[in-house]
């Protein structure tokens, strides 16, 4: 009965996915609710983001999460204010231990704070934290976190030095079908 379930949840995950992109920004907060995510509704989400699970899910006003992006939020994700997320960026939370005989799983949240910067294809890791304005080049894998105002890229990220300023914006992209 067990596996039952599980596929059947896994399947109401696919069409929430689905679903998702189709809904123009305006009704998407009604998924959000019922999904027990908690979206600012001034944040954007775009379509063809994946979510992997219901609810542990935070995103702070004016945040932009751009098409393609993957949210495993299995283990918790927490959004601050104003974070950019490119396309295609991923945010695991969850993964397997290699060094366990069971290759047992492990989580651990990701938080990103007020003016975060993720760009395209970027990868953080289980438990990473990335402090307020912090910025993640193109392709990064982050395996560790990052201080605030620092900039970090490559593969594993390392520190390549200041943002050199104090974010002020605000972010506006609210396309109704945006993909």
């Amino acid at each position: 009965m067990r596996h039952v379930a599980d596929q059947l949840y896994f399947i109401a995950l696919a069409l929430i996915n689905t679903v998702h992109g189709w809904l123009p920004f305006f009704a998407r907060p009604v998924l959000y609710r019922l999904c027990g995510f908690r979206i600012h509704r001034s944040a954007t989400l775009q379509g063809g983001i994946r979510f992997f699970h219901v609810g542990r899910l935070t995103v702070g006003e004016g945040s932009l999460v751009n098409r393609g992006v993957y949210l495993d939020n299995r283990g918790g994700i927490t959004i601050g204010r104003h974070v950019s997320i490119a396309h295609d960026a991923k945010l695991y939370t969850m993964g397997h231990d290699p060094h366990d005989p069971t290759f047992a799983t492990k989580a651990a949240p990701i938080r990103l704070d007020d003016h975060a910067v993720v760009f395209a294809g970027a990868m953080l890791m289980p438990g990473v934290h990335v402090g307020q304005g912090a910025v993640v080049m193109a392709g990064a894998v982050v395996t560790k976190d990052v201080p605030p105002g620092r900039m970090v890229g490559g593969n594993p990220a390392v520190d390549i030095g200041e943002r050199g300023c104090v974010p002020a914006y605000t972010l506006k992209r609210r396309f109704w079908f945006a993909h």
